[in-house]
């Protein structure tokens, strides 16, 4: 299989800061992977269908994403952070963050990857969640939106 690299703090940065004006993002931060955390996973899965990697916003971050791509009011992205609960039109939105997000992971000299779906962790398939304590690389990045917030995103690779 091949080793997909992690992204550093410039190409994050750079990926997300076209979506979103003013973005920040700092190397670090703690993610919540459990089961309770309310975190979403985009699955990248390379051409023999296979999960390979994963990029995870925290419950946070993804509501954040989810109102500040569709410019939402702020409380609704407050609202869906506290309730663990994102809406259609913020799952959508999410789910187009993390296609983008396939570009975090890939080069010019490795296979092309794909998402797969949006998962929230308790949805996460198994050969999915494998990676979450595999011995694999992961890079947390702390990401913060002008107005809206956000939390840690977290990218990893088996």
């Amino acid at each position: 299989m091949a080793g997909y690299p992690l992204p550093d703090e410039a190409k994050t940065l750079e990926l997300l800061g076209a979506l979103f004006e003013g973005l920040n993002v700092k190397r670090g931060g703690k993610f919540d992977a459990s089961l309770a955390g309310g975190a979403w996973f985009g699955v990248f899965i390379a051409e023999h269908g296979a999960p390979v990697a994963l990029c995870g916003a925290d419950a946070n971050l993804a509501a954040s994403f989810g109102a500040a791509l569709s410019m939402l009011p702020v409380s609704a992205a407050k609202d869906a952070a506290k309730a663990r609960d994102l809406t259609e039109l913020m799952l959508e939105n999410v789910r187009e963050i993390m296609n983008i997000c396939t570009r975090l992971v890939m080069d010019g000299s490795l296979p092309h990857l794909r998402l797969d779906r949006l998962y929230p962790r308790r949805s996460l398939p198994a050969a999915a969640a494998q990676l979450l304590g595999a011995p694999g690389a992961h890079r947390e990045f702390q990401v913060q939106l002008p107005k809206y917030g956000g939390g840690v995103l977290s990218v990893m690779t088996g």
